[in-house]
């Protein structure tokens, strides 16, 4: 049963920023050493996660800041707007690391030390399969949008790591054996492969972070659970408006009233209602006179 303790979002993030800085300098170390191509990717990964994973801290530092002069609303938009750029931060990584790898691939293949490179794999994998799940069962708690986007990262590094484990060791089985010249291709291979599997990652990181900067609808199933939890206090789907941004989930709610009393105590149960939602509501009712509603000619 996985345990360890989890701290806050923030900690959350600066955590994995920690162990990305370790693995950006340690695989750019080792794949130098090695001369392994796909280490070096493992590292400039890690180093880009790094940046990345400073980048979410300042986004929830930003998106918690109360509104201002100049930010009349907050800045909300700045988590959608960070995993956007951490999309499309990671799809160039991929596309760099892609023809690098092509490019070996076409001129005789990258000769590697695949004993020296098969251990460091090895403690890749562990060490970021144990770094994933932490931030899995972080994410369980806290619903952050943040941390669930470094969730990806991770999962992504740790498929990494594996399938780089899984080609040097093949590579080192045959080296000793009359097929030892294919070992060449392995080291270029893997990242080729690696790259063009990952790119599906970065580009659905992207296209959510622009859909909640335009502030589009949520999922059908968040939008049901909201109708159904507003059907209690006798609001309508038609009455509402909403828009996931990041860790938040921005309602407006029109409701006609005849009579000033009418309005009292409605947003504090509609806060209510909202109290143990996934994500922190940001309502706010909208009161018309019934007198006022249109009437069609």
């Amino acid at each position: 049963m996985f345990s360890l303790k989890v701290g806050s979002e923030r900690s959350t993030l600066i955590f994995s920023a920690g162990v990305s800085g370790f693995f950006a300098v340690a695989g750019i170390g080792w794949g130098v050493w090695t001369g392994s191509m796909a280490i070096l990717f493992d590292g400039a990964y890690s180093f880009v996660s790094l940046a990345l994973s400073l980048l979410s801290v300042q986004a929830l530092r930003w998106a918690e800041s109360p509104a201002n002069n100049h930010f009349n609303f907050g800045r909300i938009l700045a988590e959608p707007l960070a995993i956007a750029i951490k999309g499309l931060v990671i799809l160039l990584v991929c596309l760099i690391s892609l023809f690098s790898a092509l490019n070996a691939l076409m001129t005789g293949g990258r000769e590697v030390m695949a004993d020296m490179a098969l251990g460091f794999a090895l403690f890749s994998v562990i060490s970021c399969v144990l770094t994933w799940r932490y931030l899995q069962h972080s994410n369980r708690i806290h619903q952050s949008a943040l941390v669930e986007a470094e969730t990806r990262q991770w999962c992504m590094d740790s498929l990494l790591s594996g399938a780089v484990f899984m080609g040097f060791l093949i590579a080192w089985g045959v080296s000793g054996t009359g097929y030892a010249h294919w070992a060449l291709y392995a080291d270029p291979l893997l990242v080729v492969l690696a790259s063009v599997y990952f790119m599906a990652v970065p580009v659905r990181m992207t296209l959510q972070g622009v859909r909640e900067i335009m502030m589009i609808s949520p999922e059908p199933e968040m939008r049901k659970r909201v109708y159904r939890a507003l059907s209690e206090l006798g609001i309508h789907a038609s009455q509402c408006k909403m828009a996931k941004v990041g860790s938040y989930l921005i309602l407006e709610v029109t409701v006609a009233v005849e009579r000033v009393e009418e309005m009292d105590g409605l947003q504090h149960q509609v806060d209510l209602l909202f109290r143990n939602f996934p994500l922190e509501v940001k309502a706010q009712i909208l009161f018309y006179p019934k007198w006022a509603v249109s009437v069609k000619v």
